[in-house]
């Protein structure tokens, strides 16, 4: 099955289309509900958009939460680039991602003081791209108290090392060392982590998030519940349903 939007409409939730400080994105919420919702921002992986993550979103959505979905730097509405062209993704793929944390910190507040974002219970998720972008976001925000990464790598440097990365200029190897989570553990240690990756995933391979989950699982003595890696068996670069089953229940549990 190629890439497509999910075109239908939910009748429990309703799906508006906003901006916050240029950015544009989707906003899911559960109609009929007034005032603050915990909050998720979902930020979607290489060659996607916001609108390819709407089905997910919706069904997210629909047990209480208020999901967020911007598009990225170059992707949606915002510059799109040619994504086939040789060269593109070594020459971008980190420029969106540092971009997307740069920005975090100024449309979480917008989110917040003018979305009905419940500021104490703030999470974000992430696939591919968005879950390597959500990883950064976590360490930049101190008041986002969960993270949910599907098939990306929270060992920033590490995968970059195995070549699962492309290798940064020169101008972005010091942010990226910076905002590496495995290099921020001071930052993340108190925070619900979940990682849900694919066992065959040739697009981003699940080694690096082994590394990063065994590196950083001895910092939760006191709660190890706070931090699950789920390897799905038999699956590429793809999300499921029992993942996203599972996305739901580590949120049901931790925001």
């Amino acid at each position: 099955m190629g890439w497509s939007v999910f075109q239908y409409e939910n009748n429990f939730i309703s799906t508006t289309r906003e901006e916050a400080n240029g950015i544009p994105f989707l906003k899911f919420r559960p109609k009929g509900y007034e005032g603050a919702l915990p909050t998720v921002i979902f930020y979607h992986g290489w060659h996607s958009s916001k609108e390819f993550i709407r089905f997910n979103a919706m069904t997210i959505a629909t047990f209480g939460y208020q999901i967020i979905v911007p598009d990225a730097l170059h992707h949606g509405e915002r510059d799109v680039i040619d994504y086939d062209n040789p060269g593109t993704i070594e020459k971008y793929l980190w420029k969106i991602i540092l971009q997307s944390i740069r920005e975090s910190r100024q449309f979480i507040d917008t989110i917040v003081n003018h979305h009905e974002a419940d500021a104490t219970r703030l999470g974000i998720m992430g696939s591919s791209m968005g879950a390597i972008t959500a990883g950064g976001i976590l360490v930049e925000n101190p008041d986002v108290k969960c993270l949910i990464g599907l098939n990306g790598t929270f060992a920033w440097q590490e995968a970059i090392k195995r070549k699962y990365m492309p290798e940064p200029s020169e101008v972005d190897k010091e942010l990226i060392r910076c905002y590496d989570p495995l290099n921020n553990r001071d930052k993340i240690k108190e925070k619900a982590i979940l990682i849900l990756h694919g066992v065959g995933d040739t697009s981003v391979p699940i080694e690096t998030q082994r590394l990063f989950y065994n590196e950083v699982r001895p910092l939760y003595i006191k709660k190890p519940s706070n931090i699950q890696l789920i390897e799905v068996s038999n699956i590429n670069h793809k999300i499921t349903m029992g993942m996203m089953e599972d996305a739901v229940t580590w949120l049901k549990e931790h925001l």
